[in-house]
């Protein structure tokens, strides 16, 4: 019988940390043996993130890694977002299958049962950080892919076109989730905005469908503009269930904005999410930033830690160029100086922690690349690894 060997190449992130796990459990209800060891096994399977170039970096290293030192013995299959946002980054040698290729792990493996009818709802912490993901929820991916097209992402060239999950079937998925004892859901997507949209439903049809079950409900990750436009469809008995929702406002100035080609107007998404907080202050609202877009002035990013104001956790991301995406073309590169003057902006902020406990509402740096580590150690801190971002905060129910 053949051994695998599964491992993921980032454990910050929780489409991964689903598709991982997911594979995982694949393996398993097709009796295929996974062992711990890559020395015992006849395949390595991979799974990739390429979010930003950093993360583009590190799976590339791993999968090299491993193809230095058995190639010609093993097999190697790498999946994940990187196999279609530079597939030309892996060695001719590597079988890559994508996320919505997954129907070739059946043929494959010679699955009896298809991988489609394999959930990854409940995350292995051997597969995401437990500082990083709800592992003590039951996570359902309602959809893939987005109606958005933004200048800077990659995703969308992983992912492609929003794909859903019917209403009906993602009900099935708590029922199953509440049967193994989970009262927490994360629904989980791309863009949990753009659910439904090739279906003729949406996000808010489907959390007003699950008043009835008594869970309480994640949402990660929903597009401001919709979540200005689902928001006031939303029942309030549903909004009452919800414990953590992350909103990926990006940038405050509405120059910088439509450069990322998003539409909608940040101060309106702080406004509301500041509504939201008044009616529902157990609700945990995390952001995201992207910092150093081209063109983006010292102004424009200082405006960004408003938003510390109203969520309980921004997360700020270091802007890098992607292949193929529009926004690699625009002028204005931001300099390595500047980006390294407001990282320390962002760490010298009051607010700023390595851990959310530290700090309410914190401000959290991920995607900040490795150069930073003598910034740190100039500024007295101890850099304690790119890992070191919590969400503790919203673990409390």
């Amino acid at each position: 019988m053949e051994k695998i060997f599964l491992c993921t190449a980032f454990k910050l992130c929780d489409n991964n940390g689903y598709l991982t796990t997911q594979l995982s459990n694949f393996f398993k209800s097709n009796s295929v043996e996974l062992v711990r060891d890559p020395e015992e096994a006849d395949t390595i399977v991979i799974t990739t993130c390429g979010f930003d170039q950093e993360r583009e970096n590190e799976s590339t290293a791993l999968v090299n890694q491993y193809l230095r030192q058995y190639r010609g013995e093993k097999k190697v299959i790498v999946s994940g977002c990187l196999t279609k946002i530079n597939p030309e980054a892996f060695d001719s040698g590597v079988n890559l299958i994508g996320n919505k290729e997954l129907h070739l792990f059946n043929e494959r493996f010679g699955a009896t049962t298809s991988i489609d009818d394999v959930s990854g709802g409940d995350l292995s912490d051997e597969f995401i950080s437990s500082e990083y993901g709800f592992v003590d929820a039951y996570y359902i991916q309602i959809c893939q892919g987005c109606v958005n097209n933004c200048s800077y992402c990659a995703i969308k060239k992983a992912k492609g076109h929003v794909a859903s999950k019917p209403i009906e079937v993602i009900l099935r998925e708590v029922e199953r989730g509440m049967k193994m004892g989970f009262t927490r859901f994360m629904l989980l997507g791309d863009d949990c905005g753009s659910y439904g949209a090739d279906l003729g439903v949406n996000l808010a049809q489907l959390l007003n469908r699950l008043i009835p079950y008594d869970i309480r409900v994640l949402i990660n990750y929903l597009e401001p503009g919709r979540f200005l436009s689902l928001y006031p469809r939303i029942d309030v008995a549903a909004l009452e269930m919800i414990d953590f929702m992350n909103v990926p406002v990006q940038a405050v100035s509405r120059r910088i904005i439509r450069l990322m080609n998003r539409n909608y107007d940040a101060h309106w998404v702080m406004e509301t999410a500041r509504q939201l907080k008044e009616k529902f202050p157990a609700l945990y609202l995390e952001t995201h930033v992207i910092f150093g877009f081209p063109g983006e002035t010292r102004e424009e990013f200082r405006e960004t830690l408003r938003l510390a104001e109203i969520f309980d956790a921004v997360i700020y991301f270091r802007y890098t160029d992607r292949k193929g995406v529009k926004s690699a073309e625009l002028p204005g590169k931001v300099s390595e100086q500047e980006v390294e003057l407001r990282i320390e902006e962002i760490v010298r902020h009051p607010r700023f922690a390595w851990k959310q406990q530290d700090a309410a509402p914190p401000l959290v740096l991920l995607g900040y690349g490795p150069e930073t580590s003598e910034l740190f150690q100039r500024l007295g801190l101890q850099d304690e690894g790119k890992a070191a971002v919590a969400r503790d905060g919203a673990h409390a129910s």
